[in-house]
């Protein structure tokens, strides 16, 4: 070990000059500390925000996200072998007087034979529980497949099956769970093109039909408030438009072919725009299994293994057309 030179830096000679020099070696060596300090800190403030950043992210994702509320309307599309109808209804997701379910198989002993293991335990619990269930529903022709007409409105049609009685109400929302057209068709770009129509079908079909049912509900409805819009306080008329139109609700897989099915672009233009989308969490739904559409073996890869999405979609509205309904219903909102 050297021995520690004694005197003043600045002594002249061979001695002041290295008293010199090893103050500035040390002197360098401090600023060299206090920067590598500075830079853990930095780092350590970086990684305890990315860390919080993570954390809040894992808290979103596992918050349990549900497409509709439990105080709304839905009515589902295109059930298979009704678990899902049959979980949501279990977890507490739904009111049952507000579920409506459809399928567009002909009758129950086909869905019997199609769903040999699942279907019938699914469908007598939500029959016993008095849930409206309609077959034989095509969701690219709503109004002809419920039979509607001007003497056979829709709310004579949903109140002549089931306990709860429908009544009055609203449709708010329309869900169709993972689309397919039931074809195994082995040329993409075909497959592709059909589920592409059967999506926009069913979009302009929903639309329509949101049109013809929340219409007359909202017309009776001013009609009884002597014209003031009792839309924005009333639960039932929540996220309907002025024309009627309520959420559009469909669920896909994540990646090929059903990226290439474009669904925001048909949308877009189908009038729609979307309100929301989030991650499908399998778990939310532990009564639901995933089918195939023509039979009851699972998809090649389990549905639980999957990503898929929910979105949600809601009739486009311009900001004008916003204003001239409130200034319509007597708001002075531009006056402010």
């Amino acid at each position: 070990m050297a021995r520690k030179l004694k005197g003043k830096i600045g002594n002249k000679g061979l001695k002041g000059a290295l008293l010199r020099h090893q103050a500035k070696v040390k002197l360098v060596k401090n600023i060299e500390n206090k920067q590598n300090h500075e830079l853990r800190k930095k780092n350590s403030n970086s990684n305890s925000k990315k860390v919080k950043r993570n954390q809040e992210l894992q808290k979103v994702s596992k918050e349990i996200f549900i497409p509709f509320e439990k105080d709304e309307t839905l009515m589902l599309c295109g059930e298979g072998d009704f678990s899902f109808a049959k979980s949501i209804v279990e977890q507490r997701y739904i009111r049952v007087e507000n579920l409506i379910i459809t399928s567009y198989d002909n009758s129950v002993n086909e869905l019997k034979l199609k769903y040999p293991h699942t279907f019938e335990e699914n469908y007598q619990f939500l029959k016993d529980l008095g849930i409206p269930i309609f077959f034989q529903i095509d969701v690219t022709k709503l109004v002809k497949s419920f039979k509607m007409s001007k003497n056979n409105t829709w709310f004579k049609i949903v109140n002549r099956l089931g306990d709860h009685k429908w009544g009055n109400k609203p449709l708010q929302n329309v869900l169709f769970n993972f689309p397919h057209n039931g074809k195994g068709v082995k040329d993409q770009d075909r497959n592709i093109r059909e589920h592409q129509e059967l999506v926009f079908a069913f979009f302009q079909n929903t639309l329509q039909f949101f049109n013809l049912i929340n219409t007359k509900v909202q017309n009776d409805a001013l009609r009884y408030t002597q014209g003031y819009d009792i839309n924005e306080n009333n639960p039932q008329t929540k996220n309907l438009t002025s024309e009627g139109y309520g959420n559009i609700i469909l669920s896909v897989f994540d990646g090929e072919p059903y990226d290439s099915w474009q669904i925001k672009l048909l949308a877009r233009k189908s009038g729609l725009t979307l309100s929301r989308s989030n991650k499908f969490q399998w778990e939310n739904f532990p009564e639901y299994s995933h089918r195939r559409t023509n039979s009851e073996q699972d998809t090649t890869k389990p549905a639980k293994e999957r990503g898929a999405r929910f979105y949600i979609f809601s009739k486009y509205v311009s900001s004008s057309s916003k204003r001239n309904r409130k200034n319509t219903n007597g708001s002075d909102s531009d006056s402010e």
